[in-house]
């Protein structure tokens, strides 16, 4: 291999200062730390891909001239031209746009003229040779996925890193459902006292104070008592919110799915949106009846197991399911209305180059959890006042049919049209912290992981 490359001399310094052996060679480990400094950030696949490219006797350490033949003007010029499909000697917006969404980066027009814009020095609308090597001078030139990686991430494209992306990356790695899983448990065990509030409204017949709930569940069962069930809950939250992530990341993939604020893009994501929190459902919905069950009557039952033996006694393993329905009938619009809200407003802050800070993706996401649940509450009291049937609680639970809309009529007659929004103010207190703490956590952890390990 031809190591005749000028050394650029931000380069030989940059190799040097990271030998720290001077053994005259770089390692892995140093190549990163190298590339690290010059603002590049690949996954430990890219690393190897790039060694690999250029190391001349493939002893896995790099020279400086193989160092510098990474960021050769010659590789830069073919993937120039690669991405140049009519060979006039610019990138246009077109051009641009087909390239990425081969790669699998679904983008509208509007962020790929940012992107362009990004490189397009003398603002001409396209981009010149000199202009694409001047850019990409210190980014690793082996690929045009490598590049097309770095020229996103440069205007802070967000390319299918949080629980609701604008854009999606072609391959969602497993991992993101255990990331999704952690998001999902943070949030849970934080707003476990407001669940108990809530869960208490939903199925008593009359109002519910939520300081009175809290202060007689702390005086009859202590501290504890306002977290009783949340191991439950966390054992069904867990791989629930886990399939939910990766599913909806994945089907997002199969999509038209875009940036813009089009009439079909909340469809594409409401419908994902939809299909994987059924999937998550039928997976974990007897750890939920569970849960439930510990949640409202928590001195009848010494633990999870003895909970699962006492309502398959009671009911057989129909018992465990009941409640499916209606809880599919509000999971899936939820996830719908939270997930399409949650990117809609983030697409509105990115047509308006507003960062989506922290703070900012707590708001988002505690708004589309009050948008959605308003939407769903009704279906959300019968299931859990047809979960609950059997408890121990009858004294509160007037009991209803299996049917979903014979009991929504039940429960009409009895207690009036108002009943099905029984304990909507404890729930909007606990849906807002419980959503943004789960977008925000899990859209913080997805996006460690692709800085660090991908």
């Amino acid at each position: 291999m031809d190591h005749s490359v000028p050394t650029d001399p931000k380069l030989e310094r940059v190799f040097l200062s990271h030998d720290e052996d001077n053994s005259g060679f770089m390692d892995h480990v140093e190549l990163q730390s190298a590339l690290n400094e010059l603002g590049v950030r690949v996954s430990p696949n890219e690393l190897s891909s790039i060694i690999k490219a250029v190391d001349a006797n493939s002893d896995g350490k790099l020279s400086l001239a193989e160092f510098a033949s990474i960021f050769g003007a010659a590789k830069l010029r073919a993937i120039f031209n690669e991405i140049d499909v009519d060979m006039s000697g610019q990138i246009s917006v077109a051009e641009l746009q087909g390239a990425l969404s081969k790669l699998g980066y679904k983008l509208p027009e509007s962020t790929i003229k940012k992107i362009l814009k990004k490189v397009d020095k003398d603002t001409s609308g396209e981009v010149d040779f000199d202009e694409f090597k001047e850019f990409f001078k210190y980014v690793p030139a082996t690929s045009l996925a490598l590049l097309a990686k770095s020229w996103a991430e440069s205007v802070s494209v967000d390319c299918g890193s949080d629980l609701a992306p604008p854009t999606v990356s072609p391959d969602v790695p497993w991992h993101y459902a255990v990331l999704g899983g952690i998001g999902g448990v943070a949030s849970r065990t934080l707003t476990a006292p407001l669940e108990k509030v809530k869960l208490a409204a939903q199925t008593g017949s009359g109002g519910v104070s939520i300081l009175k709930e809290l202060r007689s569940t702390h005086a009859a069962l202590g501290f504890r008592g306002l977290f009783a069930g949340n191991g439950a809950n966390c054992l069904r939250v867990f791989p629930y919110a886990g399939i939910v992530t990766l599913c909806y990341l994945s089907f997002l993939t199969l999509t038209p799915a875009d940036n813009d604020l089009d009439p079909m893009e909340p469809v594409y994501r409401g419908s994902c949106a939809a299909a994987a929190g059924i999937l998550g459902q039928l997976a974990t919905y007897p750890i939920d009846v569970v849960r439930a069950r510990l949640t409202v009557s928590p001195e009848k039952y010494s633990g999870v197991y003895d909970c699962f033996k006492s309502v398959a006694k009671e009911g057989g393993r129909r018992a465990l399911y009941k409640g499916l329905t209606p809880t599919v009938f509000a999971v899936a619009p939820f996830l719908a209305f939270q997930m399409s809200t949650a990117d809609a407003l983030k697409s509105l802050c990115a047509d308006k180059d507003i960062e989506v800070t922290t703070p900012l993706m707590m708001g988002i996401g505690g708004t589309a959890g009050i948008v959605a649940q308003t939407f769903v509450y009704p279906l959300d009291v019968l299931r859990r006042r047809m979960q609950v049937q059997g408890g121990g609680s009858a004294a509160n639970v007037n009991v209803i049919s299996d049917s979903t809309w014979t009991a929504m009529r039940q429960v009409v007659q009895r207690e009036g049209a108002r009943s099905l929004f029984a304990g909507i103010g404890a729930t909007y207190m606990k849906v807002f912290p419980a959503v943004a703490i789960a977008m925000t956590t899990t859209k913080e952890l997805i996006g460690y992981s692709k800085r660090n390990w991908e």
